[in-house]
Formats: C-alpha cells, structure tokens, sequence
C-alpha cells in the first residue's frame, strides 16, 4: 500500500537508524507496517505546532498531531490495519499494555537521560552538541520539574527501577513465546512497546535501561527481532558492537 502527499515531521534521527523518541519511532513501525510511504521531515522548531510535540503527519491540508491519533487517521483515511488477527480481548489487553507503557513505563526513559547525570552527560552531547549555551540545562531542569509534578521523579531510583522491571515482567508475560504481541505478525501493540523497548535497550544514550531488557531474554530477542525487520541497519551495528 502506498500513497503520496504524506510527511511525517520527527525528531532527526540517522538514516536507517530508529528514533530516540519513543512516539516518533512507533508512527514509523506504523508506517512500516501499513506499507505507507511518506516524507520524514525534521522541522527547525516542533513548538510552531498547537500541541508542541512531535511527531506530527501532514496528509494534504490535514495537520494530525500525536502517534495514537496519526494511528488513527491512517486507519481512517488510508485503510491501514493495525489489528490484524487479534480478538476483542486482545486488542482491550494490548490497549492497556500501550497505556501502560505511554504513560508510566516511558518516565523511566526520561529519567535515564534527563534526570541521572550518566545518562545526561551522553544526552547532552547528542541533542545539544550545537545549543546556544545554557539551553541544555534550562531545558533538562524543565523535564526534571515534569517528571517531579507528575510525581514519577520524587521515587527513589531503586523504587524507579523496582516499578520499571515489574512493567517489563508484565509486558514479558503476555509476549510469552510469541515473536510479536498475540502472533507471529506485529500490531499497533508492537509499534508502542518496541518503540520504547528499543530506546531501553538499544540507544546510543547507554543507560542501566539496557540491562534492564537484559534481564528478560524474551524481551531482548523481541527488540533485536524487530530492529532486523524494521531498522536493519541499527540491527547490524548493534550486532558488531556486541561482537
């Protein structure tokens, strides 16, 4: 399936590479699974759209903004199906599961690289290499305030990872023996939870979230099984530097 007049307007990431930001990559696994082409766009300030996040899909005169919606519009307009043979059940179960992972589990990644000063140093480095100076620290200092309004930051960090590692035994548990969520092929399940897992496990900001995967076989065989179906090349190098 294929279609014009779409761009996708993401944080940059490299060529063949995954995006750092959960939500963008999960609307490119979208986009993969759906078979939809589309121009990727980086714009120079995400904070000229209403919502001031990314990613954001222009289809024609149609501005759609955040992955669930994007998810939905292409369901709509463009035919995409992301169910595929999961049953009601299971699809209310995987609903769960990306609820779970969008609006608990992704704060353990944030407080990884923004919070933790190993893995702000390497944050720092990537995403601020050419930042006026003083901006990285005015910025980190406004998701740390995020993750402590929320509540998330005010944990211990053995209590953030005691919450993480119960998220991913759950996510564990229902994935079993199956190489995607429910089947042998993926669903809007699996464009949510390896768009987070992948950052755990497999991001060039190396933090205690990649251990974490380590510690579920069955979830590091998941993330590894769909970066070499979607992003080949991040697979590749991810297996010469494990080598």
């Amino acid at each position: 399936m294929t279609t014009s007049a779409l761009s996708l307007y993401a944080f940059p990431t490299g060529e063949g590479m995954f995006n750092m930001s959960p939500f963008c990559c999960k609307a490119d696994v979208l986009f993969q699974i759906a078979g939809i082409d589309y121009e990727p766009i980086t714009p120079e300030d995400f904070k000229v759209f209403s919502k001031a996040k990314l990613p954001v899909l222009q289809d024609g005169d149609e501005i759609i903004q955040d992955s669930e919606i994007i998810r939905q519009h292409l369901e709509a307009k463009h035919g995409a199906d992301f169910d595929g043979a999961l049953t009601f059940e299971q699809k209310a179960i995987g609903h769960m599961l990306c609820r779970m992972v969008e609006e608990r589990t992704r704060y353990g990644l944030l407080h990884s690289r923004w919070h933790d000063d190993a893995g702000w140093a390497q944050t720092c480095a990537i995403f601020f290499a050419d930042a006026p100076e003083g901006l990285a620290d005015i910025v980190r200092e406004q998701v740390r305030e995020t993750l402590r309004l929320d509540g998330f930051g005010r944990h211990s960090d053995d209590e953030i990872r005691a919450f993480l590692n119960a998220d991913l035994k759950a996510l564990a548990q229902v994935l079993g023996d199956n190489d995607f969520f429910f089947g042998s092929e993926p669903t809007f399940i699996d464009a949510t939870v390896f768009g987070l897992l992948v950052n755990f496990y497999a991001s060039p900001v190396r933090t205690w979230t990649t251990e974490l995967v380590n510690s579920h076989p069955t979830l590091k065989a998941y993330v590894e099984r769909g970066l070499a179906r979607w992003y080949p090349k991040a697979f590749e190098m991810l297996q010469t530097q494990a080598a």
